[in-house]
């Protein structure tokens, strides 16, 4: 596996490399040349102000097809026209949040009680565990939480979906990438369900929500705002202040208890004891809150390196000689690529199931793949889902394809109208591997292109960011919404705000915890 661990650095160092270069515009004239790159094409619809080109499905490129399935896919129309580009960031204020709350709780945190929860309240990011403190609340609208409830609910069994009908549907396997030195090992693996996800959404004029990604692997924020929900419930309380009732993930065992739920259900056997998997010397986002709240629940738990995992003769895992058969994997697919050969025991104990963790390999390596976007963006693939899980969920995925499987009339609009896309890598994380076409300088983000298509990355459509409650028109701080969910239900909720456009927290965001 030590070609993938390459592949990451030379990524890493490719876009560092493009992002200050300004030559080479010729890169998209020999795309157009070669036409779309392996095997057949997905057809793809490129955006245009008359809707979706006829590109790949009889018509010429350039002119609408003569015919359009209505599905509840929204392509992007007239709104993102090239003479009309997308309302830049914080341009418009989402109707979903609660203003009126946002404001009051903003008060009060600059009052002597507020000012002492902030400097409590911290999440603690990436290898040096930096304390970075909670924002205040944020409550969304009355109203919202069985429409939110709903959608979550559909939106995972659609990604679940996925995972079954990769083994024999050709045209996922064809979008749905996934590097080499873990492919053998998921397309073996017959593990089908998500059991810990995060949806991260943008807010839209419009009021509905746009879908930007899907966190499939160990999502991080789930319990931090978890304790900022219970802590500032007090103090609002005391002021009169009516919330919502508290998610399951404001409860301080909740780390513990809905992990060892999880494998009760999945495997028959409550643990006595869980590893904690986390490569020494890697983010160890809400380790410590996991070993606190399995401890409470009366759970031994055991840190390990994941690279320290061995199968004994009987085909039990391992770890210095003790049995694990039940684990919590804080493991990056980053992480994962570098550690090369070190890493088959852990990916082989969990294929073969003598190891239980989290979301298995496909929920890891399919369910929190991006290209996923590709999929339900599609208008092709809606008749592997339930029609009404695709009418509630389709409107809400913008444009997205791999666009290694886009013609050339779509890759020269991508490379084109800069300012309408977005460029992703399926498998990275803490908003790394992201091309913002807006934000990068014309041979930039054509060489951008041309490494997305070498590679096979996510294009999708931009989508702007609403402007933060409480603030004032032209602060330029934005905000997103995170929806956490276990086996399809919620469980937390948090806002990021700040300004730049990747609203991550291990970037320049604050996180929010949500009322809903």
């Amino acid at each position: 596996m030590t070609g993938g661990a390459d592949a990451v650095a030379a990524a890493d160092a490719w876009i560092l490399d493009r992002l200050d270069r300004t030559d080479g515009s010729d890169r998209l004239d020999r795309l157009d040349r070669t036409g779309t790159r392996g095997e057949t094409a997905t057809p793809s619809a490129e955006p245009t102000e008359s809707g979706p080109r006829a590109a790949g499905r009889g018509g010429r490129p350039g002119r609408p097809a003569t015919k359009v399935r209505r599905t509840g896919i929204e392509p992007v129309t007239k709104r993102h026209s090239p003479r009309r580009p997308p309302a830049g960031p914080g341009a418009h204020v989402w109707p979903g949040l609660d203003e009126s709350f946002a404001r009051h709780a903003a008060r009060l945190a600059h009052t002597p009680q507020g000012r002492e929860l902030t400097r409590a309240l911290v999440l603690r990011d990436g290898v040096a565990q930096r304390p970075r403190p909670l924002g205040p609340p944020l409550c969304l609208r009355s109203g919202l939480r069985p429409e939110l409830d709903a959608f979550l609910a559909a939106y995972h069994r659609m990604i679940e979906t996925i995972l079954s009908a990769y083994d024999h549907d050709p045209r996922l396997r064809r979008v749905l990438t996934v590097p080499e030195p873990l492919r053998e090992e998921v397309a073996a693996a017959r593990d089908h369900r998500v059991h810990l996800m995060r949806l991260d959404l943008l807010p839209h004029p419009d009021g509905r929500l746009r879908v930007l990604e899907t966190n499939a692997n160990c999502p991080a924020g789930l319990t931090a705002a978890g304790r900022g929900r219970a802590a500032w419930r007090v103090l609002l309380t005391r002021q009169g202040v009516a919330l919502p009732a508290p998610l399951p993930a404001d409860v301080p065992t909740w780390t513990g208890s809905w992990l060892a739920d999880l494998a009760l259900r999945h495997t028959g056997v409550r643990p006595r004891s869980v590893a904690l998997l986390c490569p020494q010397g890697a983010n160890r986002n809400e380790i410590n809150d996991y070993e606190a709240g399995l401890t409470a629940i009366g759970i031994r738990v055991v840190h390990a390196d994941p690279r320290d995992l061995r199968t004994d003769p009987g085909g039990t895992t391992v770890v210095d000689g003790e049995p694990i058969a039940h684990a919590y994997a804080k493991i990056s697919t980053r992480d994962l690529l570098r550690m090369g050969v070190d890493a088959m025991p852990y990916l082989r104990a969990v294929r073969k199931r003598s190891l239980f963790v989290q979301n298995g390999l496909r929920g890891r390596f399919l369910g929190d793949n991006k290209l996923c976007l590709a999929v339900l963006s599609d208008p092709l693939f809606a008749g592997l889902f339930g029609a009404a899980d695709h009418r509630r969920v389709g409107p809400a995925v913008p444009w997205s394809r791999n666009i290694s499987l886009c013609d050339g009339a779509v890759l020269r609009a991508v490379g084109r109208d800069r300012e309408r896309y977005v460029l992703k890598h399926p498998l990275d994380t803490r908003g790394r591997g992201v091309v913002i076409g807006r934000e990068s300088p014309d041979a930039a983000w054509t060489g951008a292109v041309e490494h997305a298509f070498e590679f096979g990355w996510l294009v999708q459509e931009y989508v702007p960011a609403p402007r933060a409650p409480a603030t004032p028109n032209g602060s330029g701080r934005r905000h997103d919404l995170a929806l956490g969910a276990v086996d399809g239900r919620l469980v937390s909720a948090f806002a990021r705000t700040g300004h730049d456009a990747r609203l991550n927290v291990a970037r320049s965001g604050r996180l929010h915890p949500v009322y809903l």
